[in-house]
């Protein structure tokens, strides 16, 4: 998973944060091919809501609907849910484009949410929810 995460994401937790992730109930739906890990859904849930903190994908198999089909699995095997919540880099139009065909809609702006790269550019998050009732 940390390999995966260190690939997928060009500011990715370290190996501690998603140990502690794991540690203190973190839920996570993983995807194999061969036996080999590919893609995963890390989330997190209180009370009635769920929040989605990452969804990665190994870059071979990418455009295959592995986010997708992750997605689809956490919204339809998770009983008495009002909401799902995430963020996502509002330049990441592909993951946009996604969770609005799963139902979501942008219903916030984090500006310079995340951390700034190595020009000191730090990217706004779009906050987009899926209303569940």
């Amino acid at each position: 998973m940390f390999r995966l995460n260190q690939q997928a994401f060009d500011q990715a937790w370290s190996l501690q944060a998603l140990f502690s992730a794991l540690e203190s109930g973190y839920d996570l739906i993983v995807c194999e091919k061969d036996g080999l890990l590919v893609g995963y859904l890390l989330s997190v849930r209180v009370l009635d809501e769920i929040q989605i903190m990452q969804i990665a994908v190994a870059t071979l198999c990418r455009r295959q609907g592995l986010a997708a089909a992750m997605s689809h699995y956490l919204l339809q095997h998770t009983d008495h849910l009002e909401q799902v919540t995430l963020e996502v880099r509002a330049s990441n139009h592909a993951a946009r484009a996604l969770y609005a065909r799963l139902g979501f809609e942008e219903v916030g702006l984090r500006k310079k949410y995340y951390a700034p790269d190595e020009a000191g550019f730090s990217e706004d998050a779009l906050l987009m929810s899926k209303h569940m009732v």
